[in-house]
């Protein structure tokens, strides 16, 4: 991507901005934001899009879709339309419907799309997945994803009962919030086809949402392995892990801690320690990597059909 190529961000919420601030730390020039709400760009000084017209859209490389889950279908199609290449905020979507035409309008237009998935480019992860590569850890048996926070502390200064969480009609509720656990357990098992899958999932706390705070779900894969990922939206101190029980011992990671530990009959040893990680790197090494494949017309590891293959197992039946 050209330093001086245009960008549209689409929702100028936390991950909107997120994404403005890395892209001008990167030095591209002429990053726009368009967002419905136009309180958020007071006393910022941001190119701002007024309408996501044809011709308004036409002028833009690409574009990054981060508004509302229940929009981005919509939205992507707008911006394929007119040949815009796509980086969408993950969930892909709140459902299933379009998905399909999005498909075939990128394919038609030849473009390059990924759906964010920056836990993938976490260090500790990335060593786990190549570990698992190499076979090293011999036949795998289990893959165990946790994640758990109190809703309310998410989003300092936001009203968790008006976010799109609390909303059913906005995509929200833990499954879909938490897609990156599902998403890493697919990857790290290699996309394996499912032959079962369970989901139980409620609301059983207190909280002011109309979603579900709660979930287990489990996976039995095509290739033996035994998937599963808890997910929540209550526990007081952020939880975030992943356990992989395998023929030589079990790799286990935590986000408080960042080490990847082996832990077998010959005790625990340390694969991997990163010290003083600063956890926007991976937002801003997946935009690298985006705009990599987008250079050399090459599709992402996280495409739409992709992370539609993910999506279909969490969205409510």
């Amino acid at each position: 991507m050209n330093k001086t190529s245009k960008i549209l961000i689409i929702g100028f919420g936390s991950i909107g901005q997120r994404h403005y601030r890395n892209l001008t730390k990167l030095g591209y020039k002429n990053v726009f934001a368009y967002d419905v709400d136009k309180s958020k760009f007071k006393g910022q000084t941001i190119k701002i899009l007024d309408q996501l017209t044809n011709d308004a859209l036409n002028q833009f490389t690409a574009a990054f879709v981060c508004n509302p889950n229940n929009q981005h279908i919509q939205t992507a199609l707008k911006c394929a339309a007119v040949g815009c290449h796509l980086f969408i905020e993950k969930p892909l979507s709140h459902n299933l419907a379009g998905i399909s035409q999005l498909i075939k309008v990128c394919r038609k237009n030849k473009l390059t799309t990924m759906i964010g998935c920056n836990m993938r480019f976490h260090p500790c992860l990335k060593f786990i997945k190549n570990y698992l590569s190499q076979n090293k850890l011999g036949k795998v048996y289990g893959i165990n994803h946790e994640f758990g926070y109190y809703l309310p502390y998410w989003r300092k200064g936001t009203d968790y009962r008006k976010n799109y969480a609390a909303k059913k009609s906005t995509g929200g509720g833990i499954i879909l919030d938490d897609i990156h656990e599902f998403d890493l357990l697919f990857w790290l098992n290699d996309f394996s086809s499912v032959k079962q899958s369970n989901f139980i999932y409620s609301k059983v706390s207190d909280l002011q949402i109309e979603t579900e705070d709660f979930c287990q779900a489990a996976f039995k894969f095509q290739n033996g392995v035994i998937g599963s990922v808890h997910c929540d939206y209550l526990q007081q101190s952020y939880s975030r892990t992943c356990k992989v029980i395998g023929e030589r011992g079990n790799l286990e990671w935590s986000f408080a801690e960042n080490i990847v530990w082996l832990k077998n009959q010959s005790g625990a040893k340390k694969l991997l320690t990163v010290k003083n990680f600063d956890f926007n790197q991976v937002y801003i090494d997946e935009v690298k990597y985006f705009f990599s494949c987008l250079d050399k017309k090459q599709s992402t590891f996280n495409e739409v059909k992709t992370a539609e293959s993910v999506l279909k197992f969490c969205v409510k039946k």
